[in-house]
């Protein structure tokens, strides 16, 4: 049985800004059409990564797109390549995919943590490296 999805929010509260997901400039503009569904107001931080302009999403808190009573998010099928991956977590800089001991899942399933155990969050990062480096690879079968 690979990972499964908790809804205990962990990927969605973020306390700080090097927690917040890092997006494309195509997320953002989305992101940004889609914030008038929940009445928010998005900030964006504009970055270099590996020469790329990219933007990283400023959270304060819960995630505008994240229903609390549900625990669910409301944008699912048109969130972030970084939130689709999550709880692999993939370094630009060193081409590392680790996965985060933050989600609860991880902690509760120390032998299962191989990347095959993590099918779709696998091809949220083999998309991710593709929009970033041109490069093609697949991290699970």
């Amino acid at each position: 049985m690979g990972f499964e999805c908790l809804f205990c929010e962990r990927c969605c509260y973020f306390e700080g800004e090097e927690q917040c997901p890092v997006v494309f400039p195509d997320e953002a503009e989305r992101l940004r059409s889609l914030a008038p569904r929940v009445g928010a107001s998005l900030e964006f931080k504009e970055l270099k990564v590996n020469g790329r302009k990219m933007y990283r999403w400023l959270i304060r808190g819960y995630c505008p797109f994240y229903d609390e009573e549900r625990k669910r998010c409301t944008i699912h099928e048109e969130k972030p390549l970084a939130c689709k991956m999550y709880p692999l977590l993939y370094n630009p800089k060193t081409g590392e995919v680790i996965i985060s001991r933050d989600c609860p899942w991880v902690r509760d399933n120390p032998t299962k943590l191989r990347l095959e155990n993590f099918p779709g969050e696998a091809r949220a990062v083999e998309e991710a490296i593709w929009r970033m480096h041109g490069i093609r690879v697949s991290l699970v079968k």
